[in-house]
């Protein structure tokens, strides 16, 4: 087994971090689009596959490591082991079924010699682009802003504007993230807004620039199964209450509030279902105006429908709470 060692020495400018499992249909494409230096270096964590992902990712010259089946998870278990062996400075984090785009890859080579970042920034995201495939795996639709809208993000030349989340692609300095506490291997969802939150709280900033990042290959869902995902209490394989792990994650670690300042929308909208039992007897109209108050300030933050999204949430944290249980995750080297 390896050691898990968080005080790697740092050896390269940039560690791309490939997370996977059965992913050898997309892993080539993810490979082509990545950049070829003697400064950049590229590692696969691969969780158990049954199929050639580890020889195609040896094949690429890439640093392979899999975590051992006890210890399969969730993506945070892969991105949480890629951190303590990657030796670069910054990390660039990608999932199996991404591409990166060329236009990130200016803004690396930008990133590199140019030293006038704002202070305390510690990384930076880009646009997630979908391209929804269906069962015979065509592209049958795409949506060039799925995790932040246009107006949460800022011009290059500025360095973007503060983020306040971001998807499985993400760029961070290597130290930032320890410094953080690593990925939380522990928690199925919503890992991404966990270390988030840790990563502000700790005074580092993260920065949204608005030009395209990765191409995220990932299957077409009807409404309904949107909605299913949302609120349902497993997807597929997936069990749904992630967040309610990151919750109890944050209450263990006293650091709850801090979690309801960087996310506060879930939260918030429980407050507005307490006053409906608090209220509706004697002043009917009080929950009512309140609620609708929350609605529309979350319209006026992203969209109306997030109000949705984030009850989902809400029902994911009720479900999860209880369900956390920490571990380090076993794993090894493949070469």
């Amino acid at each position: 087994m390896v050691n898990n060692n968080s005080c790697r020495k740092e050896e390269y400018w940039l560690s791309v971090v490939i997370i996977g499992r059965n992913a050898g249909k997309r892993l080539p494409a993810l490979f082509t689009s990545l950049p070829d230096r003697e400064d950049f270096e590229r590692l696969y964590i691969d969780s158990n596959s049954e199929d050639k992902s580890i020889d195609i990712a040896l094949k690429q010259r890439a640093k392979v490591f899999l975590v051992e089946k006890e210890s399969v998870y969730a993506p945070a278990t892969g991105r949480y082991v890629g951190t303590l062996e990657a030796a670069g400075r910054w990390i660039l984090y990608l999932d199996s079924d991404m591409v990166l785009r060329k236009e990130f890859l200016l803004f690396l080579e930008k990133l590199k010699v140019e030293n006038n970042l704002p202070p305390k920034t510690v990384g930076f995201v880009g646009r997630t682009c979908n391209r929804y495939v269906d069962h015979n795996d065509h592209v049958v639709a795409g949506r060039d802003y799925t995790v932040l809208s246009a107006s949460e993000m800022g011009a290059t030349e500025k360095w973007g504007k503060p983020a306040g989340y971001h998807g499985g692609a993400v760029l961070y300095l290597r130290d930032a993230v320890l410094k953080a506490g690593n990925w939380n291997p522990a928690v199925y969802q919503l890992e991404e807004l966990d270390l988030c939150s840790r990563i502000y709280a700790k005074g580092g900033i993260l920065r949204a620039v608005d030009l395209p990042m990765v191409d995220h290959y990932t299957p077409f869902l009807s409404k309904w199964e949107r909605l299913r995902l949302n609120f349902g209490p497993k997807w597929q394989e997936k069990k749904l209450y992630g967040a309610g792990q990151v919750v109890t994650a944050h209450l263990r670690a006293g650091s709850f509030f801090a979690l309801v300042r960087f996310y506060p929308y879930p939260f918030l909208i429980f407050t507005g279902l307490l006053t409906v039992p608090l209220f509706v007897l004697q002043q009917p109209l009080v929950p009512l105006i309140i609620n609708l108050l929350i609605i529309a300030w979350i319209s006026f933050k992203k969209k109306w429908y997030y109000y949705l999204v984030y009850l989902g949430n809400l029902l994911q944290i009720f479900r999860g709470l209880g369900r956390y249980k920490p571990f380090k995750p076993q794993y090894k080297r493949v070469e």
